[in-house]
């Protein structure tokens, strides 16, 4: 029974260090987007193709405005634990394998002395790291700075990027004032009407939508990280994480010689369907806050679906 205890400690230390060094390549097998052969797609009646671009911009920037006006440093605080494998942030801290955080909000972009920057970053040298710039790049680096060594994957959820910034922000000399969000246009008349419509005519979530069209052997192809921690065969062992063989239907923290976390016991009277592992692919943290489960989640929707498809 000692050796059985010692195998799991070994195990978790293995793991530890497969995630923290394969993360990245694995990611950008996983995540690879193949380009169309012709980009973008024709809309009947479409005549100026730039506006409709420039319009979402400015919405979801509006949006992350707003979130950031309502954000919770303290939340933001929690929600760095895992970057501190990679940054120090109190002020003075040692330069670790990427930069000392302290006082980022304001600061030149590649300017931190002793730090070795990739070329992609090095292409925002004369920015700075203001509000919207940090919102780009927590929510995709490789989007930000394409080629950028940068293995963390982002964060998909607005609210806890706004968070995450305005602890940065906070944590600084001179934290820099936040921007009054802009009143918000008034909607059509009866647009608020058309858009429940729409949804009370669909009648099922988003990821339900998109298992109609999901592929398994992408999902299993997604799912090769989790190999890491879970078996996938019915009867496999237990292993860091429990065996996921039939999990969609299955009680959450239910599997039996299995030491669930206390976020994860929280949700014990409710199974994993298809909408609780959509959550919770998508971002363990924000289903389950204060889970012992490292991987960050999965961001793209149909990638998700995929993966719950091969469950």
């Amino acid at each position: 029974m000692k050796y059985y205890y010692l195998n799991k400690i070994a195990m978790a230390v293995l793991v530890a260090l497969l995630l923290f060094f394969g993360t990245r390549t694995i990611i950008d097998i996983a995540y690879q987007e193949h380009p169309p052969e012709k980009p973008g797609f024709e809309v009947a009646g479409t005549e100026d193709e730039g506006h409709g671009k420039e319009e979402k911009a400015t919405d979801e920037g509006a949006e992350f405005i707003l979130a950031l006006n309502k954000a919770d440093p303290a939340k933001g605080e929690q929600d760095v634990g895992l970057c501190k494998v990679c940054h120090s942030f109190d002020k003075g801290g040692p330069t670790m394998i990427g930069p000392n955080l302290y006082g980022v909000v304001g600061h030149k972009i590649a300017s931190h002395e002793g730090v070795n920057y990739t070329p992609a970053l090095k292409a925002h040298e004369g920015q700075e790291w203001n509000f919207e710039n940090l919102d780009h790049w927590l929510k995709n680096p490789q989007e930000f700075a394409p080629g950028t060594s940068m293995a963390f994957p982002g964060i998909p959820d607005i609210q806890k990027r706004a968070d995450v910034i305005a602890y940065l922000n906070k944590n600084s000399d001179d934290p820099l004032p936040i921007p009054e969000p802009k009143a918000a246009a008034p909607a059509p008349e009866g647009a608020a009407d058309e858009g429940a419509e729409k949804e009370a005519s669909a009648g099922q979530s988003p990821v339900i939508a998109l298992l109609a069209s999901a592929d398994a052997a992408k999902g299993e192809q997604a799912a090769a990280l989790c190999k890491v921690c879970h078996t996938f065969d019915a009867g496999g062992a237990t292993m860091v994480g429990p065996n996921l063989h039939n999990v969609v239907g299955h009680k959450i923290a239910a599997h039996e010689d299995f030491s669930y976390s206390d976020a994860l016991k929280k949700h014990a009277d409710q199974e994993w369907t298809y909408e609780n592992l959509d959550v919770w692919l998508k971002s363990p943290q924000g289903f389950a806050p204060g889970t012992t489960m490292a991987f960050p989640g999965i961001p793209d929707d149909k990638k998700r679906a995929d993966a719950s498809s091969s469950s």
